[in-house]
């Protein structure tokens, strides 16, 4: 079964800047969905924990203390400029807010996102 068989929500190519925040480091959101999203970053030890809460700006939305578990994490096939590598990491949303998830489900329902 390949990964596309075993998602549940349609992903979602935000066009607006998408990004993902932690008190250690932050990423570019690269596609979300309503079950999570993948993110994009400068390879560095442990950006994102198993387990943690982020802070994330959709365009002009913010969701603050979201919950996420990692799902996948992997390093991209390509470098930067400055000979940075960046990693993307699979991460899927837990128990979410009624809040959250409607301005989830706002965000990616608006015409500025793109179907992956």
């Amino acid at each position: 079964m390949n990964i596309m068989e075993q998602r549940k929500h349609l992903r979602h190519i935000p066009s607006a800047k998408t990004f993902v925040y932690t008190p250690d480091s932050f990423g570019r959101i690269i596609n979300i969905s309503e079950g999570g999203f993948s993110l994009q970053y400068i390879d560095v030890e442990s950006p994102i924990r198993k387990k943690e809460i982020v802070d994330i700006l959709l365009g002009n939305l913010s969701l603050n203390r979201v919950p996420i578990t990692v799902v996948w994490d992997s390093l991209a096939e390509s470098a930067i400029k400055d000979s940075l590598i960046m990693s993307r990491v699979g991460l899927r949303f837990d128990k979410l807010t009624p809040q959250q998830k409607a301005m989830i489900h706002f965000f990616i329902s608006q015409p500025i996102s793109v179907h992956a």
